[in-house]
Parts: C-alpha cells; sequence; structure tokens
C-alpha cells in the first residue's frame, strides 16, 4: 500500500516530465528500411528451351487379329519377344478344308467351260482360242487366271446365262479367303504381347499378337499450353538417358489438351541405335525452339497473383507491373512488354505494399 501510493504520488508530480521523455524517444527513433535485390531489365533474343520428359514408343504398333476361324498350325514363332522379317508368315490358320473346297469348284468350274467350249466355237469362232487358252491355264494348285475380257454384247450374254463369270466370282471370293489363312509381317517388328499360341482356336476378330516396328520409333512429350505457340514442327530436340545423347525433331503436335494434366503432347523422331534404346523406354527432353525477339526472363519466384511483378521507381518506391508472359524455362519466366533500364524486383516480398520505401540492390 504505501508503494502503490508513492508510485501514484511520483507520477501526479512528474506527469510532464514522463510525457517529454517519451515523445523524445518517439521523434528520435528511425523506421528501417527493407533491402530488395533488383535486376536491370535489357530485352534481347532468347532462344527458349524447353524441358520435358517423355516415352519411347514404336513408329507403328498394332493388333494384329484373325479374319477367319480355325486352329493355329505352324512353327511356335509368335510368342512374346519374337522378331519376325517383313515377309516372314507371323501364323497361319488350318485351311485343309478350304483348300478342298476350292479344289472342288474349280474343277465343276472346268466341267462347266468343258460343256460350252464347243458352242462358243460354233458361235464366236473368233473367240474360241481366247476361251480354250483360259480353260487350259486353269491348274487345281494355283490361283484362277484372269478372266477373258468379252468384246461383244452377244458373247457377254451367252457367258453369263451360262453362269461361267458367276462361279469364277465365287471362286476368287474363296481364294481371297484363304489368303487371310496366312498372316504375313507388313514391317519387320517384334512380337510384344501374343494372346494365343499354336493348336488354339481362333474366331474372326480374335486378337492373336501384338507387333511393333523395330528401329524406327518415337517420343511423345508434353508441355504446357503456354509453350505450345513457341514450337514448330521441325523443331530440334535433345534426349538424355544415363549420359547418353539423342537427337530428334519435331514431327507433329497434338491438337487438344490432356483433361487430367492440362497439358498438350507433342511428338518426336528420335535418332538411336537399336541396340541402345527400347520402346517403352523414358528419356528427360529439351526442345530447341525458335529464336524470340525483345523479351526478357526473371526468376518465376518474383511474380505473384500470376501475372504481377514489383517494380522501383524514383529510386527506392515499389510499384506493382503487369506482365505477360510467354513461356517458362527451367526456373524463369520469358516476358515482352517490359522497357528497358526497368527495375526489377527478383525476390518474392511478404506484407509489401504498393507505395512502400525500400532500398534496391543491384543485382
Amino acid at each position: 500500500s504505501i508503494s502503490y501510493k508513492s508510485g501514484v504520488s511520483h507520477g501526479v508530480k512528474n506527469a510532464e516530465t514522463i510525457r517529454a521523455e517519451k515523445a523524445k524517444i518517439t521523434e528520435t527513433h528511425k523506421k528501417e528500411v527493407k533491402s530488395v535485390l533488383v535486376t536491370k531489365v535489357i530485352n534481347t533474343e532468347i532462344n527458349n528451351q524447353i524441358s520435358s520428359t517423355g516415352r519411347v514408343t514404336s513408329l507403328n504398333n498394332i493388333t494384329i487379329s484373325s479374319d477367319v476361324q480355325g486352329r493355329l498350325i505352324g512353327k511356335n514363332n509368335f510368342k512374346k519377344g519374337t522378331e519376325i522379317k517383313k515377309g516372314e508368315i507371323i501364323f497361319s490358320v488350318e485351311n485343309t478344308d478350304l483348300k478342298l473346297l476350292i479344289k472342288s469348284k474349280k474343277s465343276r468350274f472346268m466341267s462347266l467351260i468343258s460343256t460350252n467350249i464347243s458352242d462358243i466355237e460354233l458361235d464366236f469362232k473368233s473367240e474360241y482360242n481366247k476361251w480354250n487358252n483360259f480353260f487350259n491355264a486353269i491348274d487345281l494348285n494355283k490361283k484362277l487366271p484372269d478372266f477373258p475380257q468379252m468384246n461383244t454384247a452377244k458373247e457377254k450374254n451367252y457367258i453369263i446365262s451360262r453362269a461361267i463369270l458367276a462361279e469364277y466370282l465365287s471362286i476368287q471370293s474363296d481364294e481371297e479367303k484363304l489368303s487371310k489363312y496366312t498372316v504375313i509381317a507388313p514391317f519387320h517388328g517384334i512380337v510384344t504381347k501374343s494372346y494365343s499360341d499354336v493348336g488354339g482356336n481362333v474366331n474372326p476378330g480374335s486378337p492373336v499378337v501384338d507387333f511393333i516396328r523395330k528401329g524406327e520409333m518415337e517420343i511423345e512429350l508434353t508441355v504446357n499450353t503456354s509453350e505450345i505457340d513457341f514450337i514448330n514442327i521441325g523443331d530440334k530436340v535433345n534426349f538424355w538417358d544415363d549420359g547418353k545423347k539423342y537427337n530428334g525433331k519435331i514431327t507433329r503436335k497434338g491438337g487438344f489438351v490432356n483433361t487430367n494434366t492440362q497439358n498438350i503432347s507433342i511428338f518426336s523422331s528420335i535418332n538411336a541405335n537399336k541396340e541402345n534404346i527400347y520402346s517403352g523406354m523414358y528419356l528427360d527432353a529439351k526442345i530447341n525452339t525458335q529464336v524470340t525477339d525483345n523479351v526478357f526472363k526473371i526468376p518465376r519466384r518474383a511474380i505473384f497473383d500470376s501475372n504481377k511483378i514489383f517494380t522501383v521507381i524514383n529510386k527506392n518506391t515499389l510499384k506493382i507491373e503487369k506482365i505477360n508472359i510467354l513461356g517458362y524455362q527451367e526456373d524463369n519466366v520469358i516476358i515482352s512488354n517490359l522497357k528497358n533500364n526497368m527495375l526489377i524486383v527478383i525476390e518474392p516480398l511478404i506484407n509489401m505494399n504498393e507505395g512502400a520505401t525500400v532500398n534496391p540492390i543491384l543485382k
């Protein structure tokens, strides 16, 4: 109680002195000024390099199905990983029944022509040799020869009325079907998946193997939508994998955005030795785009609100500027609407507003 009363008494007697001392402290206090890193704008030409990654794929990747029904026969040469050269047989389907059917039809066809050949000699004497040669050229074990050309309406009417043309086309249809019982490799490639085996039954439309082209490959890369306008067909691309370097060129650009990643796919050829690059590998890539004029590069961390930066005017005053972003290059952003010699803040500023006083440090 005594201390309290003594303190109150001292405060009342010395109130003016206490206020004066506090005012002096306030007047002599100097406000601290924040130092910020800045850079000076010098617009120039930039060869933008866009980084990406992608997976190597074969230039041709197809699933080969059977067009006919039957049992798979022949050598067991369509296992996964089997290499098959262009023109070699990938698989065959048992075709004995169809072969016998075709021979039977050819025999009836020959009998039909034989029955009418004498009438052709009498009624179309000038055309007899043509039909006789056609008859003699028919071989039960070979494809039908070309059908003779009918030169007059009377000859045409006679041949059609005797069903000779209809029988010929029926056999041709079966011969075409017979060719589908043996599937030939359309290019030099590798079996990547086998859906069946020798002895298994297949139906029309049943997949038998997945087949990729060997040697010729491409790689699918993804880029941001803001970068796609920088990329042109023919731009060079560098690839890396485990210290190995490959080259390629942009061959086509996707015209749609991936709904999951919001990126756009572009495709590049790749020049690589077949011994050290394989379908399915992932590679790092840098796309060398065309030179862009009158642009400047700043760090991404300097940007806030997606398209704003701080600049310094009047030597020490912050000002907010909107920027036009052309693209991204690793941790930097390429912009195009800044004037030369402007001072740009290149570090993130927290709790700083436009008009604040700063101490710019040029970097």
